[in-house]
């Protein structure tokens, strides 16, 4: 099984870039410590422990031929501190804490050839040598053994590495937030909402996906300024030839012709209605209210029972339950699924409830249902499933496509599957606290 790297990567460009930027850096800085503790320090602190330990081996050895005396001038001009102590505590061995102790104590003891111990204190460093049952102590400098250099260098190339990678993070901060500006308002645009302006900002390529952008968007503007004009325009004109019709009618003697064009002229009207309707759904006029959930559904229900009157409709809704939200959105949205229930259903149920924070709807038929291969069509624009299973009710194909765009823009959902009565149920699922997108 091959090791699959993009599970570990982070999900945001903000993250990656940060990892383009640090993984080099922290690999350099571990490379030139290595080298720089293998070819340097490690070599210059061997050679102060070197040095140290001939002195050491010299003020034995004067020791030892004056009999068991320190000489206090050559003690002095090596800078060393020399006595001889009774008695050797155990607790004056530390216990070495880093490599750099290790290799002096090492270096030390494999150059001078006496018993020894070795205490590292904070300004000195001292030697506890046994010489024929006496201890001597030396006291070194600590400065003789230990260098300060690569300490300093090593805070300094940390405290430098930071400071430059905070930088490096600011910058890249404002790169990434020009490109999330973007991101956010094509977001906003594609879910209809076009409150703020937007100007390009950031590196070149980033202006330049900005400005195509923008361009895009008033291609796209005015293409949808063309079809709502083309759509009410033909709406227009068919309502006022429909009107003509009407006065005609009014007038004419044959009552059987005049019934049957009657029922053409509200056919054609329904279509004009739904026509008119989905030319003005680009409105964003979001009136948020608070509503009693069963009273809003009962009144959509009763207007639709004038329309459609041998359909049953029946309604369940816990009447406690109150909703903040566009009060014209919701109508529309539940109108054109409720009438799309009517038109293939003789028996209508409406479920209201609330669940996990979301408003859920349930309009369940028990029409013909709806195949599993068109149930992702039938909210395309003036899509019909088929026009012989129901030739009682004219349509334009526009309601379920209405009420698609007008739920998506709330943050909303609607789902179809299988009805109780072996029909179809939509499920309309808003998010509470209602939120626009």
């Amino acid at each position: 099984m091959m090791f699959n790297i993009k599970k570990f990567l982070p999900k945001k460009i903000l993250g990656r870039l940060l990892i383009i930027f640090f993984l080099p850096l922290i690999c350099i800085q571990c490379l030139a410590i290595f080298l720089f503790y293998d070819r340097h320090w490690e070599k210059i602190t061997t050679r102060f422990a070197n040095i140290a330990s001939n002195q050491i081996n010299l003020v034995i050895e004067n020791y030892i031929n004056n009999n068991n005396k320190i000489s206090k001038d050559l003690i002095k001009n090596l800078n060393i501190k020399a006595k001889v102590i009774e008695k050797y505590s155990s607790q004056e061995e530390q216990k070495l804490i880093s490599f750099v102790q290790h290799n002096i104590v090492n270096t030390l003891k494999s150059r001078i050839n006496q018993d020894l111990r070795v205490s590292f204190k904070k300004d000195e460093v001292l030697v506890f040598i046994f010489i024929n049952n006496e201890i001597l102590e030396l006291s070194l400098p600590k400065k003789y053994l230990v260098s300060e250099t690569p300490l300093i260098l090593f805070l300094w190339v940390i405290f430098s590495s930071i400071l430059l990678s905070l930088i490096a993070f600011l910058f890249m901060r404002i790169q990434v937030r020009a490109i999330t500006r973007l991101a956010k308002y094509s977001e906003e645009f594609g879910m209809g909402e076009d409150s703020r302006t937007f100007k390009p900002e950031g590196a070149i390529e980033i202006k330049l996906a900005g400005k195509t952008f923008i361009k895009m968007k008033r291609r796209i503007q005015n293409q949808i300024k063309n079809r709502t004009n083309f759509l009410a325009g033909i709406s227009h004109d068919l309502g006022t030839i429909l009107t003509r019709i009407k006065l005609q009618l009014e007038l004419a003697s044959n009552l059987s012709d005049i019934k049957k064009i009657k029922k053409d002229v509200n056919s054609m009207e329904i279509l004009i209605s739904e026509y008119l309707q989905y030319s003005k759904n680009a409105d964003n006029s979001f009136k948020i209210k608070k509503l009693n959930l069963k009273n809003f559904l009962y009144e959509i229900i009763e207007s639709s029972k004038k329309s459609f009157k041998k359909i049953i409709i029946e309604l369940e809704c816990n009447p406690k339950i109150m909703v903040s939200l566009s009060e014209n959105n919701l109508s529309r949205i539940f109108s054109n699924i409720l009438n799309n229930a009517c038109k293939f259903g003789e028996k209508i149920l409406v479920t209201g409830k609330i669940e996990k924070k979301k408003l859920i709807i349930d309009v369940e038929d028990d029409g013909p249902g709806i195949p599993d291969n068109i149930k992702n069509k039938i909210f395309k624009p003036f899509f019909k499933i088929d026009a012989s299973r129901n030739l009682n009710y004219v349509g334009s194909g526009l309601g379920l496509s209405i009420a698609k765009e007008i739920i998506s823009k709330i943050n909303g959902r609607i789902l179809v599957k299988k009805s109780r009565y072996k029909g179809s149920c939509f499920r309309i699922i808003i998010p509470i606290p209602y939120k626009q997108k």
